[in-house]
């Protein structure tokens, strides 16, 4: 089973222009459920979030003239820990390596900023955490 998963969709390059949150791809709840299923806990995304973005959903709802399902993928009642706007994800190797992520503890919150590293598949985590 394969216990993280990435998205490299390219959107990290537009990180700094205005319109970067409109330029999410979007994941469903239904493609979030099938990582999930098949043993993925960490998924993360290099948009600015993990569903697609507001207007798009908005304008769905509109056309479809029913209310809608906001942020669907937010909402799919899963455990798993989702991680939106990383970058570089075009330098990742294909083959297999260790993120880690230290989020910022807040109180109260359930989102939080976070430092993401990757390191090589042989990573001592026991003396990483160490130092």
């Amino acid at each position: 089973m394969n216990p993280r998963t990435q998205g490299k969709h390219g959107r990290d390059a537009f990180y700094e222009r205005d319109d970067y949150p409109a330029r999410g791809p979007g994941v469903t709840a239904a493609a979030t459920h099938w990582r999930y299923d098949r043993g993925v806990r960490v998924m993360g995304i290099d948009a600015w979030g993990w569903d697609r973005p507001l207007h798009m959903e908005a304008e769905d709802a509109r056309r479809a003239g029913e209310p809608g399902i906001f942020w669907a993928a937010h909402q799919a009642d899963l455990e798993y820990c989702q991680i939106e706007r990383l970058a570089n994800l075009a330098a990742l190797p294909s083959t297999e390596f260790i993120v880690t992520c230290f989020p910022l503890k807040l109180v109260g919150g359930s989102a939080a900023p976070a430092r993401v590293r990757r390191h090589s598949a042989e990573l001592n985590l026991a003396a990483y955490a160490a130092q």
